[in-house]
């Protein structure tokens, strides 16, 4: 599967760009505070909502088989529940998780 160019990627990478680079220093301190709230936002997203679609099957628990007699199979990568675990809330989990065991 190709990675998209989403809006969201496109503006986090202008902003850290802005952010850490001499191209517009007058402007470099709201880029940080805006690359601050995007941040902030995406933590809060993970806490309200850790699960996304499963981007192998497209959040249907199940493949189309290919072949002569075609059918059904469920998806190994979500097993068959259609929700992944977003990459932020594996690290929130990890965090969690350490930090409890020390």
């Amino acid at each position: 599967m190709k990675p998209r160019n989403t809006p969201a990627l496109v503006l986090t990478t202008t902003l850290t760009i802005v952010t850490f680079s001499d191209i517009a220093p007058q402007v470099s301190g709201y880029t940080g505070a805006a690359l601050g709230a995007l941040g902030g936002g995406y933590v809060l997203a993970c806490a309200a909502f850790p699960f996304r679609p499963c981007r192998a099957c497209r959040g249907m628990g199940r493949h189309l088989s290919r072949g002569v007699f075609g059918g059904i199979r469920l998806c190994t990568a979500c097993k068959a529940t259609g929700l992944q675990l977003r990459a932020g809330r594996k690290a929130w989990n990890y965090l969690r998780r350490t930090r409890r065991t020390r």
